[in-house]
């Protein structure tokens, strides 16, 4: 018997005292395998699968089982018994494979969902167009068993939601933990109505997290009802309960000017800087350059308002549209649509300007045959030259709105472009006195063409306006008393307009004179490099890091659903492995 019996090693989980039965390769002729591991084998019956104990590999057991389960295989020759053995194998080796194909099919079904939600296009997409494509690609270019092998990836509607809502979760728990574990963060917040007519609540979130600075949407809240401080701010706190955020780390808030949010006893940010005492309040860069933009003279707005009457005269038509088209396709026009113009739309202004104006000898054509009392205002040359201003300036106030913003701004790049657009507007001034309109483009190639046109005036008493305006809602510049932040290695931390406690200059001074740190102030970004200070300075870079993080730019975005809105804007990726062990293990339970 000592033949069938194995003393189990000592690195064997059992107890040492413990024996093991042996697998004999001749007990195929019992209908046996081993269905076991070599230190702890175990019988498999070849015909049904059942596996037996250890116990169980004794001659007399094996074939008692033959005799009683499977009498009619009993006196059947071994190669019998082994082709048997080798159809097990080959079912083992099946299940492996199914089961591996079975993995992959789903983490390609997260792959696409995720294609598909930062494209922002509908979930049904991905069935009725992406896998469609892909297969008759893998077809025509793989085989036909590559791609029925796509064929089994679920991309249904219901399975692209799911999909993406299981990413989403995955998403704010990775997020909710950096947060935690960050010693501060500033929120940027942003109300507003989608076309559902849904009252929306963006909240995004800047944050310290290894060894650099990241911003992420924290939330998007629906607000059931009204949209009231109170509403707004309930509906922050309650995530912030949910998900364990203490507001003592809040260092700064973003937000329009709206009443809701600023007002002086019980708006959103009152109450956020109740329970965040070290909480700054910053108006919004972007809302701030939209509301300087907006008011213009009598002269321009009658322009403004003929422009749009125009618009909506052709395009509310479905006639006059049509025919306009064919117009425009006649004379070879670079486009082939006017655009509509939203107030609610900052940059609507400067893009519907410019196309009107490329199209406007097409608009002329048609509205002369149309006989609109609007034609005439196009065949005026000065209406035409105010028109290009128009186009020239609200385009540069485009371009200065979307250089305010994008990730990783700070104050001191906010700053310095607005105070470059003043001074621009300073100069811009002074030439249009001058009656030198070089700097608007289209304007000047009116003028070239139209030397009899005058509307100097108009243009700098605009521009003088505009830069009032600007004064008033940019009146101080936050980079005052903050140069050291941006280069603390050119700065005298004693001058007068390094206004610091003692114990900051002290450090400050240090650092100034830090060589090493000044080879990694090279190579960082402003963030990452005060965060790489605070491991030896840490009061100092935490005061410089608080500075840069109170005062940004924010994005206008908005979505109805939460959960297509964190995957397709946030940097973070979905752990997709993790998703999917899961998923599987809940599918097999």
């Amino acid at each position: 018997m000592e033949k069938y019996l194995k003393r189990k090693n000592e690195d064997d989980p059992a107890p040492k005292s413990k024996f093991f039965r042996k697998y004999n390769p001749d007990f195929i002729k019992y209908g046996f395998v081993n269905g076991g591991s070599e230190a702890v084998p175990r019988a498999q019956c070849v015909e049904c699968g059942l596996t037996l104990s250890n116990e169980a590999l004794k001659p007399s057991k094996l074939q008692r089982h033959l005799e009683t389960k499977h009498p009619t295989l009993v006196g059947k020759p071994v190669e019998f018994f082994k082709r048997k053995e080798d159809g097990l194998q080959m079912q083992k080796r099946s299940i492996v494979s199914l089961t591996g194909n079975s993995k992959s099919a789903l983490k390609a079904s997260y792959l696409v969902a995720r294609r598909v939600a930062q494209s922002k296009k509908a979930f049904t997409i991905a069935e009725e167009l992406v896998l469609p494509a892909a297969v008759d690609m893998c077809r025509e270019m793989i085989g036909e068993a590559a791609a029925k092998k796509l064929l089994t990836i679920p991309l249904s509607n219901d399975t692209v939601s799911h999909r993406i809502a299981d990413m989403a979760s995955d998403i704010q728990q990775q997020l909710i933990e950096r947060v935690k574990s960050s010693p501060f963060f500033s929120l940027q917040l942003d109300e507003s109505t989608d076309v559902t007519n849904a009252a929306l609540l963006l909240v995004f979130v800047r944050y310290r997290w290894d060894s650099s600075l990241h911003e992420d949407i924290l939330f998007c809240g629906e607000l059931p009802t009204r949209t009231t401080a109170q509403e707004c701010f309930r509906c922050i706190d309650n995530y912030f309960s949910e998900n364990g955020l203490d507001w003592q780390n809040c260092v700064g808030v973003c937000s329009d000017g709206a009443a809701s949010m600023t007002g002086k006893h019980h708006g959103v940010i009152r109450q956020i800087l109740d329970r965040a005492p070290e909480a700054k309040w910053t108006h919004c860069f972007l809302h701030r350059e939209s509301l300087a933009a907006k008011n213009m003279s009598p002269e321009f707005h009658g322009v403004m308002d003929v422009s749009v009457k125009t618009i909506n005269f052709i395009k509310n038509n479905a006639v006059n549209s049509r025919c306009f088209a064919k117009l425009y396709e006649d004379m070879e026009a670079d486009h082939i649509q006017l655009l509509y113009h939203s107030e609610v739309r900052w940059l609507s202004r400067g893009l519907v300007l410019k196309r009107l104006f490329e199209l406007r000898n097409e608009v002329f054509s048609f509205l002369t045959e149309k006989k609109s009392p609007l034609s005439h205002y196009y065949a005026n040359t000065k209406f035409t030259a105010q028109l290009a201003y128009l186009c020239d300036i609200f385009t540069l106030l485009n371009q200065l709105n979307i250089s305010l913003q994008g990730r990783g701004s700070n104050m001191f790049v906010v700053a310095d472009k607005v105070q470059a657009f003043k001074r621009k507007l300073a100069l811009w001034t002074k030439r249009a006195q001058e009656k030198r309109m070089d700097m608007f483009l289209l304007l000047s190639d009116i003028l070239e063409n139209s030397p009899q046109v005058n509307i100097s005036d108009s243009v700098s008493q605009h521009l003088s306006q505009l830069a009032e305006k600007f004064d008033d809602y940019f009146p101080e510049d936050p980079r005052e008393g903050h140069m050291w932040i941006l280069d603390p290695f050119s700065v005298d931390p004693t001058a007068n307009d390094v206004a610091l406690p003692s114990h900051l200059e002290s450090q400050l001074l240090e650092v100034s004179t830090d060589s090493t740190l000044k080879l990694q102030w090279g190579k960082l970004d402003l963030g990452s490099f005060w965060v790489a200070v605070s491991k030896e300075y840490s009061c100092l870079a935490g005061f410089s890091i608080l500075a840069t993080t109170k005062t940004k730019a924010r994005n206008r975005l908005r979505a109805t659903l939460e959960a297509t809105l964190r995957v397709s804007l946030s940097p973070i990726p979905p752990r997709l492995d993790l998703i999917v062990s899961q998923r599987q293990a809940q599918v097999s339970h």
